[in-house]
Formats: C-alpha cells, sequence, structure tokens
C-alpha cells in the first residue's frame, strides 16, 4: 500500500485539542500539552476501554534544561509475518515530547538496529517514509498521553515484515533537565472483523498571517470534485464516511472548524472546538459521518497572537493550520493554498479580523488498490 508524497507535509502536525465536539456526538476528551513547558496533563481522544496487542517502549531522550532537539528518529521492527490490522493506537510519555511523527513501511527502509538514531545518518526523510508505507500516528503538541481510537472494524493496515519509525522533536523550556521515554501501544483486531480500510487526507493552509496583538480566523475551502472524479474515473462524486480527525496549530491556536461544503454552497460541520494551548486535537467520528454528496472541504483556523509580530506557517515560534483524517474513499487526498495571501473579509460580531484563502490551488489526489 502507498499514500502520498505530498502528504508528508501534514506529519509537521503537532496538535493539540479541547472542548470538542461534532454534531453527531463524537467528542474528543481534553488534555494534554501546551506550546510551552514540559507537558501537560494527560488526555485521550476517545472514552472507549484500550487494549493493547503490541506495545514497545523507545529509548528515553535527555534534553537539558531550556534546550530543543529535532532530527532524530526511533524504529521499532515488528516482525511481523501477517498483515497488522491497527484499529487503535495509545502512546504515553512523561514530558517534554514536543510533537512526534510515526509512519509504517518495509523493514528494510532505514535499515539498521533498533532504538534512537541521528536521521541524516540514514538519510530519513519524511516523504518517503510515508510513500514506502503509510501514516501510523501523529502525536499532539506536549502530550502526556492520547489515544487515537477508530469505530469497530476500521483499520489501518500494516503489511508484512514492517517496521514502525518515528521522527521525533523534543522541546524542555523548564528549568531542570529531563530524561523520558515514549511508549507505544497498538489495538489490534483479527481480519475476520475488518470493516474498512482507511485512507489518509490533509488539508494545510500554508498561508496563515495571523496579525499582531489581535485574534483572527483563516478560512480554506477545498473543491473535491474533480479530484475524486478524475483519480476514481467516475463520473458522480462518491459519498464516503470520515472516521477520525486530527486539527493543528501552535500555542496561539484557539479554534478549528472542518467542514463539509454541499454542492449548492451551504456547509455541514465535522469538527468544530475552542481550545487553550495545549489540549489534545484529536477527534474520534463514532459513528462515522457520511458526506452526503459534498463536494468539498473547508476549514478554518484561528488565532490569538499576543506577540509584536506576523504569525506565519513554521515550526519553533510560528504558527500552524492544519487538517489531518482517515476517511473509507479509495483514494487519499492532500489540499494547499495556491499563491497569494489571505484576502482580510472583515470583522465578526467578536472583532476577530477575518482571511480567505478562497480555494485550494494545490490538490493532490492517489488511488488506492487493495
Amino acid at each position: 500500500m502507498r499514500t502520498l508524497a505530498l502528504l508528508s507535509a501534514l506529519m509537521l502536525v503537532a496538535s493539540g485539542c479541547g472542548d470538542a465536539s461534532t454534531p453527531n456526538g463524537a467528542g474528543g476528551a481534553g488534555g494534554a500539552g501546551g506550546g510551552a513547558g514540559a507537558g501537560g496533563a494527560g488526555g485521550s481522544a476517545g472514552t472507549d476501554p484500550f487494549i493493547a496487542s503490541l506495545s514497545h517502549t523507545f529509548p528515553s531522550v535527555f534534553v537539558d534544561a531550556g534546550s530543543e532537539i529535532a532530527e532524530l528518529c526511533q524504529s521499532w521492527t515488528l516482525h511481523n509475518d501477517e498483515p497488522l490490522y491497527v484499529n487503535a493506537v495509545r502512546q504515553t510519555n512523561e514530558g517534554g515530547w514536543h510533537h512526534s511523527n510515526w509512519t509504517f513501511g518495509p523493514e528494510e527502509q532505514f535499515d539498521g538496529p533498533d532504538g534512537a538514531w541521528d536521521c541524516a545518518d540514514r538519510d530519513y526523510n519524511l516523504a518517503l517514509a510515508v510513500v514506502g508505507g503509510g501514516v501510523l500516528f501523529a502525536q499532539s503538541t506536549q502530550a502526556f498521553e492520547e489515544t487515537q481510537k477508530f469505530t469497530d472494524g476500521a483499520v489501518m493496515v500494516i503489511p508484512p515484515h514492517s517496521r514502525i519509525t518515528g521522527n521525533i522533536h523534543l522541546l524542555n523550556v523548564s528549568a531542570a533537565p529531563i530524561d523520558n521515554a515514549f511508549n507505544m501501544e497498538l489495538g489490534l483486531i483479527p481480519e475476520d472483523e475488518v470493516g474498512v480500510h482507511l485512507r489518509p487526507v490533509g488539508i494545510f493552509n500554508t498561508r496563515i498571517a495571523a496579525d499582531p496583538q489581535a485574534e483572527s480566523r483563516f478560512a480554506m475551502e477545498c473543491d473535491l470534485g474533480d479530484l475524486f472524479k478524475n483519480t476514481l474515473g467516475v463520473d458522480e462524486m462518491p459519498d464516503y464516511n470520515i472516521y477520525y480527525v486530527l486539527g493543528h496549530y501552535h500555542g496561539w491556536g484557539n479554534y478549528f472548524n472542518l467542514n463539509f461544503v454541499n454542492e449548492d454552497g451551504s456547509q455541514r460541520s465535522i469538527v468544530e472546538f475552542d481550545s487553550q494551548p495545549g489540549d489534545v486535537l484529536g477527534v474520534p467520528i463514532d459513528p462515522p459521518m457520511n458526506s452526503r454528496g459534498a463536494v468539498g472541504m473547508s476549514l478554518t483556523c484561528g488565532f490569538n497572537n499576543n506577540t509584536d509580530r506576523v504569525l506565519t506557517w513554521g515550526i519553533g515560534d510560528l504558527e500552524m493550520c492544519a487538517m489531518f483524517a482517515y476517511i473509507d474513499a479509495d483514494l487519499a487526498f492532500q489540499g494547499l493554498p495556491g499563491d497569494g495571501v489571505p484576502v482580510p473579509m472583515g470583522e465578526d460580531e467578536e472583532g476577530r479580523l477575518l482571511y480567505d484563502m478562497s480555494s485550494c490551488a494545490g490538490l493532490f489526489g492517489i488511488r488506492f488498490q487493495d
């Protein structure tokens, strides 16, 4: 199975979430993490009991006070002779894990001993990691604990003889050093209980520019009709279901909204929440929500920029506006804005500055054939 090369952008997602809700009753529990500090209180994106089928603790990483570590990788060779049907992933750590991105691929990819290693030593590249296998899990920013859980029967399929690889990012803004490990658990189901294979999709508004000393919201709409029809070779936009949504922004983010866009231009909310920095932004959609003929999606992110500079897209002390989700269509896709800058749309009743990117110009899709 292969996913999008361009979907590697989504793995910059370092989410955090809170007070999440969806119109069909799915919700996310509050949370963990923070844009600053060693980490937040534990949290999870689901309420069902988690049963671990496989677990692994990666080597602990030492981070001195006030220090940051990036471009470090960790790996876990599964030695699986049969496919693994992953219905849930849970991570726990003791703090300082700012973000981590986890993929699965052939065990010979980025070959070498398991454990922690310099990404450059094995020519690690996130795009290659995604294309080589698939997206397993993206950690929320500074989250001590979180669970990515799908509805019964929905899975990601890890092929035989696979390795899980993580690109990790640790940040310690405390006055004391940390030396903490990351634990990963996989919740598996047997093949005869599998009902649907899930595909990763993402929308990334890389053109955000949050005004200093102001609240602002940035909307971006993607028309998916031609992408679906051309990629799948069909005449009409097919229906599909969405199973899980992960929102992403950094410490200044305070609003996330993902909608289906109907053919007449009306919208239906999939996930919407206000949050404070450091909450878990992963939201299971259970039961899954059907697109019901929707021809697109819209993404809106809000920021409270209390600095004296414009916050643009980037890591570190910059911001992001991203959505990653799993759907049951026979394709994966990524949406990016085109050239240009956000268009000012005035203010809302609360005095927030509103901006619109109008549309996705950077759409890319790939078909799956199981």
